[in-house]
């Protein structure tokens, strides 16, 4: 995979999840909870917004278009209400969508929708205006308009840098350093790039972001892979797998491991290679993404060859090309048509490599991919060359260093264009920021003289009240105590004696429900028996019959699933919550809420989704119940929590 396809692979992948920490909320239900809640008559139009949003959220790789609907319902609402917040956040999201479609021009336009509802002033906005701003420098990168992207970048670091400097806001800036310095990898700024890379792990790491700080080492194992210097890209991917793991981030590991294969390749390690990718392979097709395996595909074929095992390398590459016809990846043939012409070169069939070569110079795809069409060039003159083939080398050979300079010369003017960009925008920046404080300068001085005036009338005043409150409040103290104290102990037996009342009574209703649901069970499960046993001749009628058994299949389903969750609700309610009430006392409810989660079996990005808080936040938590719960290093917070 090429290094800007493994970028937009990771952008997408963050893009899609990255949203479920950009609004604060105290909760973060399931998604069968939020298709029961969005029915309910009685939620606020705020809640039932927020609904959509998260349901909507829960949809955006469903290859239909629920994301989509669930992000318009809550969109129409928002405006309805005159909510700007939501409308901002809803046309974020469905930017977000366009772009893991691969439409970048829409989404621009959608997040142009969003910036139409920020309030620049309010606070409150800052973090998803960052976000808009993020998004179109992302599009405009996608679409290689570097200096666009630049500046974009530049807009979304000035809202996250007003912004309160919560661990929250301190990960969207590690991230937006990371996206910084990808573009100034682009366009040839390795030294800005390092620059950039650098600030987001000083950011991300106090805050113990595993997964900003995973990007950033998954970055440097690239930055040095691209530098040939194998031995410390190695370092990183190691460094990078670390921090994946501690975030609970899968793909990332399994990118990182795709990443040390390619090294392997380059260092002619073709066991190694084959050994550490072979794993990612069989996952890949448990996943069944048609661009993934294209590439796993196209990796194997290249080591075979290598190797000089060609009938084996010509089967994985036919396993690509029927990959290939399911992924809307125009670079794909390109790189099938590539591999061919190098298992054709393996069999000395110079010929037809040559042919295949020329098949792809000549196709109209080829002209999206300077790049490709300059090694094409280059591989078909060489080719040439072996065969003694003057004037085809010669043609080739003037062609290819014509592309070379053509792209060195684009290479220098877009690198101009990025540099010219960002001096125009901090010159600009500088003066409003110059005027901004002389201006705040001059209303501090005499918002100072009016708060001094004020001082001295409210501190004379409460010096007056703190000394006739005193005395008046020492005389009743003691009596006022003791009456105080007795009446909050009976209070707390009578609500103590009635909480456990309610919790026996809801596990007798959990019990009778679970036993309902089971015999309804049965009774759908007679009735499937009956559809599947009716000879249905006429294909309007069978397709309803079947309908109605993929129904009948889906509530037998949930309903399994509601058993098991009730029974793990009963059963952590009843002893676990009481347990780690009783033994430590000094975990606020947060805290709790999460060591319950991490009993039921939840991975840190689950519990953020519940939540509705970012993987740093839940990090951060995680922490704190090591600490207060005091757990040795080295022992597993999951098992301790377990073994309660």
């Amino acid at each position: 995979m090429s290094t800007k396809y493994f970028y937009l692979f990771i952008f997408c992948f963050s893009l899609i999840y990255s949203g479920f920490a950009q609004e604060n909320a105290t909760s973060y239900p399931t998604k069968k909870e939020l298709l029961k809640l969005i029915d309910q008559q009685e939620l606020s139009p705020k809640d039932r917004i927020n609904n959509l949003r998260m349901l909507g959220q829960y949809y955006m790789d469903d290859p239909n278009d629920s994301a989509a609907y669930y992000f318009n319902k809550g969109l129409l609402l928002s405006k309805k209400v005159k909510d700007s917040f939501y409308a901002m956040i809803l046309y974020n999201r469905m930017a977000v969508l366009q772009m893991y479609y691969e439409d970048d021009p829409t989404a621009i336009k959608f997040t142009d929708s969003a910036f139409s509802y920020a309030n620049r002033e309010n606070q409150k906005h800052y973090a998803s205006i960052a976000y808009s701003y993020q998004l179109q420098a992302r599009a405009n990168y996608y679409q290689e308009k570097n200096d666009l992207a630049l500046e974009k970048y530049l807009e979304a670091n000035k809202f996250l840098l007003k912004d309160n400097q919560d661990n929250a806001t301190k990960g969207y800036l590690a991230e937006n350093y990371y996206d910084l310095a990808t573009l100034y990898l682009e366009t040839d700024n390795k030294k800005t790039a390092l620059v950039c890379i650098n600030k987001s792990l000083r950011l991300s790491k106090p805050i113990e972001a595993s997964w900003e700080v995973g990007e950033a080492y998954d970055f440097l194992s690239n930055y040095y892979f691209e530098e040939k210097d194998y031995n410390r890209a190695k370092i990183y991917v190691d460094s990078a797998k670390v921090m994946y793991n501690k975030a609970d981030y899968l793909e990332g590991v399994q990118n990182m491991d795709k990443t040390l294969s390619n090294i392997y390749l380059k260092e002619k390690k073709y066991d190694l290679a084959i050994k550490t990718y072979s794993p990612l392979l069989i996952e890949d097709k448990k996943q069944g993404v048609p661009f993934a395996l294209v590439d796993d595909y196209l990796f194997f074929s290249d080591v075979y060859t290598k190797m000089g095992l060609v009938k084996i390398a010509t089967k994985y590459l036919d396993s690509a090309k029927t990959y290939s016809n399911e992924s809307s990846n125009l670079l794909h043939p390109i790189n099938i048509g590539r591999q061919q012409a190098e298992i054709y070169k393996a069999q000395n069939n110079n010929k037809a490599a040559i042919d295949e070569l020329g098949k792809l110079l000549n196709s109209v795809a080829i002209k999206e991919y300077v790049e490709s069409e300059k090694e094409i060039t280059k591989a078909l003159y060489e080719l040439h060359e072996l065969g003694n083939n003057t004037d085809a080398t010669l043609m080739y050979f003037k062609r290819y260093n014509t592309l070379k300079d053509s792209l060195s010369e684009a290479l220098a003017d877009n690198k101009f264009s990025v540099l010219q960009s960002e001096f125009n925008y901090n010159e600009l920046n500088s003066k409003l920021e110059s005027q901004e404080a002389q201006i705040n300068f001059s209303e501090g001085e005499k918002q100072r003289l009016k708060e001094r005036n004020f001082f001295i009338f409210a501190v004379g005043g409460l010096i007056a009240a703190f000394f006739i409150f005193s005395y008046f409040r020492q005389r009743s103290l003691s009596k006022v105590k003791r009456e105080n104290l007795l009446a909050k102990q009976e209070v707390l037996n009578v609500k103590q004696k009635a909480l456990d009342d309610v919790v026996a009574f809801k596990n007798k209703q959990i019990t009778d429900f679970a036993l309902h649901i089971s015999e309804k069970n049965d009774l759908l499960d007679k009735i499937k028996m009956r559809l599947k046993g009716i000879k249905v001749i006429n294909d309007s009628h069978k397709s309803v019959v079947q309908d109605t058994i993929h129904f009948i299949n889906s509530d037998m389903d949930q309903n399994r699933e509601k058993i098991q969750l009730y029974q793990q609700v009963s059963e952590t309610n009843d002893s676990f919550r009481a347990k780690i009430d009783q033994l430590y006392t000094n975990l606020n409810e947060k805290e709790k809420k999460v060591a319950t989660m991490l009993r039921l079996g939840q991975t840190s990005k689950q519990i953020a989704l519940q939540l509705g808080i970012s993987s740093a936040s839940v990090d951060n938590y995680r922490y704190n119940l090591r600490k207060k719960m005091q757990i040795p290093k080295g022992e597993s917070l999951k098992v301790f929590i377990k073994d309660i």
